[in-house]
Parts: C-alpha cells; sequence; structure tokens
C-alpha cells in the first residue's frame, strides 16, 4: 500500500522539477538584471574604468566595471533557451 499513487507520484515529481527549475531561472534572470541596473546606477564615469577602491586582490587595485554587454546577451539568450526548453518539455 503507497501512500502516493504512481500516477500521482508522477505528476508530483514533474511539478517539482517544474517549479525548481522555474525557481533557478527566475534566481539568474534578478541575478543578471540586478547586475545590470546597478552599474547602469553608476555610470557617471566618463571612462568606464569605474571607482578602483571596489576591488582589492593582492594589492593591486581593480576597476569596478560591468559586464561586458554580449556576454550579458549570451546569458539572456541562455536563460531564454532554458525556458523554452523546459516549457517545450512539459
Amino acid at each position: 500500500m503507497s501512500l502516493l499513487g504512481g500516477a500521482d507520484l508522477a505528476v508530483f515529481w514533474n511539478i517539482w522539477v517544474g517549479v525548481i527549475s522555474l525557481g533557478s531561472l527566475a534566481l539568474c534572470a534578478l541575478l543578471l538584471f540586478g547586475c545590470q541596473a546597478r552599474h547602469q546606477a553608476n555610470a557617471s564615469d566618463p571612462e568606464g574604468d569605474g571607482p578602483p577602491e571596489e576591488h582589492r586582490i593582492d594589492g593591486v587595485h581593480q576597476p569596478d566595471t560591468p559586464l561586458p554587454r554580449l556576454w550579458s546577451l549570451l546569458f539572456l539568450m541562455t536563460l531564454l533557451t532554458a525556458l523554452a526548453i523546459l516549457l517545450g518539455a512539459s
């Protein structure tokens, strides 16, 4: 005697995986758009180098520059492709 029937269990796992996948995609999109919004708000530097005190690695000051636009577009296309695959599979 099973608490969850065989057919109900398959439906449960489909919904569970779908919710986790959609949640992960939403968090990735939030990360991408949040980083872009932060750098657009700090776009007062005409050279695009950003403030040098933001990152310090082994005593070397690194400018706080935004993610390159091509990388942002590739990240967005990856998110859209994953969403299309997820919705097409269901």
